[in-house]
């Protein structure tokens, strides 16, 4: 006994022709409008995109700053014996700069020109 299959398989772009068919009938533009991209007020799409993309990175580089400062502070206190005091102190000195890496950047001028 076979095991059980399709008898026929539609191709990947099976409704391809199905609109090509309903345009050769003259009723393809009402029943299957073509599909347009979104688009932002005054087509400017990618400028918009580029805008946000600066901050794809923030909380990576957030995350990774406090991160290394600290293990670099463990691995200090460890060499030194010194107990906590430099992944503490290092822990903080991590925090608060990038936190103000953050504020910068976020809250800093879109247009480098305007940077002092």
């Amino acid at each position: 006994m076979q095991p059980f299959r399709r008898s026929a398989q539609r191709p990947a772009g099976h409704l391809v022709g199905f609109r090509a068919t309903l345009t050769a009938v003259g009723m393809g533009s009402s029943l299957l409008p073509e599909r347009r991209p979104a688009t932002l007020p005054g087509d400017d799409r990618n400028r918009a995109e580029r805008k946000y993309l600066r901050f794809a990175a923030v909380g990576i580089q957030y995350t990774l700053t406090i991160l290394l400062l600290t293990l670099f502070g463990i691995w200090l206190d460890g060499r030194l014996g010194t107990g906590w005091l430099f992944t503490l102190v290092l822990l903080l000195l991590g925090f608060v700069g990038a936190t103000l890496s953050l504020i910068h950047q976020v809250l800093g001028p879109d247009d480098p020109s305007k940077k002092k």
